[in-house]
């Protein structure tokens, strides 16, 4: 019977660690959100901090879904490449708005991390019943 792995394949570990840097893009946009809307600097208060608290939470949710993945569960694989839609729509969609070099990034990136996260080697390794590593 052959041995299962430690650790996760190189290509998904690759891919969740583009999937952190997204995050903490996200985490400092909610951030930046909260202190602007409480420093006076926006229109109102009360939606800029709901909106801070709801990126923060989809943060959450999708750092929780990659470590999933990291752990061998299939249920993170949804969140993450649903997240890599909406940065891909995102980042399409305002092509014409940001400097190039964001349009890029918006754009490649997701497509790095889905096709990561579907890679042959990450499928094998997230469809397998069970967890592979403890976190």
């Amino acid at each position: 019977m052959p041995q299962t792995p430690a650790r996760p394949p190189l290509v998904l570990r690759v891919g969740l660690l583009l999937v952190l840097v997204e995050l903490a893009a996200l985490a400092a946009l909610a951030v930046s959100i909260a202190v602007e809307a409480l420093g006076g600097g926006g229109p109102s208060v009360g939606p800029s901090l709901a909106m801070a608290v709801f990126f923060l939470g989809l943060a959450g949710l999708v750092a929780a879904a990659a470590r999933a993945l990291h752990a061998g569960r299939r249920w993170g694989r949804g969140p993450v490449l649903t997240w890599q839609l909406l940065v891909l729509a995102i980042g399409v969609s305002q092509a014409g708005l940001m400097p190039a070099w964001l349009t890029v990034l918006g754009v490649v990136l997701p497509v790095a991390v889905a096709v990561a996260v579907l890679a042959p080697a990450s499928r094998g390794w997230t469809d397998d019943a069970g967890p592979h590593a403890v976190l």
